[in-house]
């Protein structure tokens, strides 16, 4: 089998040093998923990462995993080191917006653009720009998880082939991720209202907002439950002051923290009512999102990047600017309004299936025939 190198920032949990694990996010999620497409073509995926827990070469299953120690400022040159070493053709699927030596004519993926903060500086986002239109020159296609990349580079970057980004929003398995006993009212014993943050936890993903929309939802909302559901990074300043937060909770006993592994997850949608989605920066066509939508949840999300890819505010979910207000709001109008969330969460099941797997599945196939030289 001929080996396909994949180059990221993330895939085992080097963040914490428990590398017999997949770290449980999105893009770690992403790649799993392609790796399974590139064995299924008769390749070798082998995956280089960063590593803040040493150096380290890892199987699981049919992917080899090869983990470089990144030290602090160093994730650039320690990327173009996995550049050089890496064997066959490449994909790269993190660090796009940086200066990244990349082997020409290989394969690219944004999983959302992360430069879109509002109060970054415009230096900052014009050298993006710069960064961006290197990696056009240099790649053969790049991937894009969402409209708004595609967009931004149309909008600043130069390039003579209008089919050189292809537009595949990332999928969910319609068919595991589906409406539990609550969506169908089997559970008519359980009075309360539970929301569910299937998200990291970090700045980007909105947990400080979301911290402070639980704090008046469970001060205001007696019957509410909120469950965070999502992976930390043990060190991390932000890790530190959600657990202080959560330790310290006058309201703990109705808010719980879990990490689930990939296939634990559908357990958590199905286990709520409400979503939320309060990402203030760097989104893709969000998993989570897809996830809780195709379990039939309403969901509450900011309306940022990849996110508005996928709802349509008032139809199969509610789009707001993310900030503690208005979150606040979105999420008490569904708790006070349970034909809304029905409404919205049906809706929501549906749209969910323009977004199946397989489809996905199916187009990453032709591109990886494509690229590799492979017949149909």
């Amino acid at each position: 089998m001929k080996e396909v190198g994949i180059l990221t920032h993330s895939f085992l949990d080097a963040y914490n040093g428990r590398i017999e694990k997949i770290y449980a996010g999105g893009l770690e999620r992403y790649l799993y998923e392609l790796c399974g497409i590139l064995t299924e073509l008769n390749h070798k995926p082998v995956i280089h990462q960063l590593s803040y827990c040493g150096d380290f070469v890892k199987d699981l299953g049919m992917i080899k995993i090869c983990g470089y120690q990144c030290g602090q400022d160093e994730h650039l040159k320690v990327f173009n080191r996995m550049t050089e070493e890496a064997a066959g053709p490449l994909i790269y699927s993190s660090f796009i917006w940086e200066p990244v030596e990349y082997k020409d004519g290989s394969l690219g993926i944004c999983h959302g653009i992360n430069w879109d903060y509002y109060a970054s500086s415009a230096e900052h986002k014009a050298e993006v720009g710069k960064n961006i239109q290197h990696a056009l020159g240099r790649l053969q296609k790049i991937v894009s998880v969402d409209s708004h990349f595609l967009t931004f580079c149309r909008s600043v970057c130069q390039y003579p082939d209008p089919d050189q980004i292809i537009l595949l929003p990332n999928a969910v398995d319609t068919e595991r991720f589906a409406p539990g006993a609550r969506w169908r009212g089997l559970q008519t014993d359980d009075a309360s209202i539970r929301i569910v943050y299937p998200r990291r936890i970090s700045i980007e993903r909105g947990i400080i907002p979301m911290m402070l929309v639980a704090d008046r939802l469970l001060r205001n909302y007696p019957q509410v439950r909120i469950e965070f559901a999502g992976e930390v990074i043990d060190h991390s300043l932000i890790t530190k002051a959600f657990r202080q937060w959560l330790d310290h909770n006058p309201y703990r006993d109705r808010i719980r923290h879990r990490s689930y592994t990939f296939d634990e997850m559908v357990e958590a949608y199905q286990q709520a009512d409400i979503a939320v989605i309060p990402t203030i920066f760097s989104e893709g066509t969000s998993y989570s999102c897809l996830e809780a939508m195709s379990c039939g949840l309403p969901v509450v999300a900011g309306n940022v990047g990849g996110l508005n890819d996928l709802i349509i505010s008032g139809y199969n979910g509610l789009t707001v600017t993310p900030t503690e207000e208005e979150l606040y709001q979105a999420v008490a109008s569904l708790i006070d309004r349970p034909e809304l969330r029905h409404y919205l969460g049906a809706n929501a099941r549906e749209a969910a299936r323009a977004f199946d797997i397989g489809i996905w599945r199916e187009k990453w196939k032709h591109i990886l025939r494509s690229y590799l030289e492979l017949g149909d």
